[in-house]
């Protein structure tokens, strides 16, 4: 069976460059949204993520990236291999 999380990846400086730090799974994607919009005052940057996997196996099928908050990786598709 299929089932898509909504994933908030949060970001912060380190040496200069943005890395993933936090990541708080949310209920839905207006849930993930109002999470990633309140942690941009303390965190930089911050995305939102929707995560397709096979619940029996735990398989990744899909990760879409569905909004960007703040400052983000520039490679941050290539990343997520879009």
């Amino acid at each position: 069976m299929m089932k898509t999380i909504y994933v908030v990846q949060l970001f912060e400086l380190r040496r200069k460059r943005l890395v993933p730090t936090t990541k708080v799974e949310a209920r839905d994607e207006n849930n993930a949204r109002m999470r990633a919009e309140r942690q941009i005052g303390s965190k930089p940057g911050a995305v939102v993520l929707a995560i397709t996997l096979d619940t029996e196996t735990g398989e990744v099928e899909t990760t879409k990236l569905v909004a960007r908050y703040g400052e983000t990786p520039d490679d941050l598709d290539q990343m997520l291999g879009g």
